[in-house]
């Protein structure tokens, strides 16, 4: 698809939604279509840094996204609202899906739902989001450069 199909593509959506088309709708649907971990409203301000709009439009602007299905707005529990694109295939429902918040650096990683096993009792309610808490990929890859492994520890007091 090229930039200008992308652009129509966004502005017959912003419409569908009954949402009016303005530069900053537009910019802010894009933003969150290419990322693929959820942003803060200052995360998708500093990434439209071009733009001269103001943290309080691009948080409306999300808020919006939410009311309408654009956006799923998530809070991991450090009492930071986050906001990732739904796609028009997903839907809302099917959309969801577990995050990896990082404890080490504080990123999130996106969780493909086939590799989560988790059953809820119908009886429980309905699960909207699951956060797993743990180690990232790169800081897991860190520590072990960082710390040698228990059989390293082992080797050197045996020798010495």
């Amino acid at each position: 698809m090229t930039d200008r199909e992308s652009f129509e593509t966004t502005r017959e959506r912003l419409r569908q939604a009954k949402l009016r088309v303005t530069p900053t709708r537009v910019a802010v649907f894009d933003c969150l279509a290419s990322s693929d971990v959820p942003l803060t409203h200052v995360e998708v301000f500093e990434r439209l840094n071009s733009f001269s709009v103001d943290k309080s439009t691009v948080f409306r602007v999300l808020q919006d996204f939410v009311q309408v299905g654009f956006a799923r707005r998530i809070d991991i529990g450090d009492h930071t609202w986050r906001f990732e694109f739904v796609s028009e295939k997903a839907g809302t429902q099917s959309s969801s899906h577990a995050h990896l918040l990082c404890n080490e650096c504080g990123s999130i990683t996106n969780l493909d739902d086939s590799e989560i096993k988790l059953r809820v009792p119908e009886s429980a309610g309905v699960v909207e989001d699951i956060v797993l808490r743990g180690k990232c990929s790169p800081c897991v890859d860190q520590r072990s450069l960082v710390e040698p492994s228990q059989a390293t520890k082992n080797a050197r007091a045996t020798t010495d």
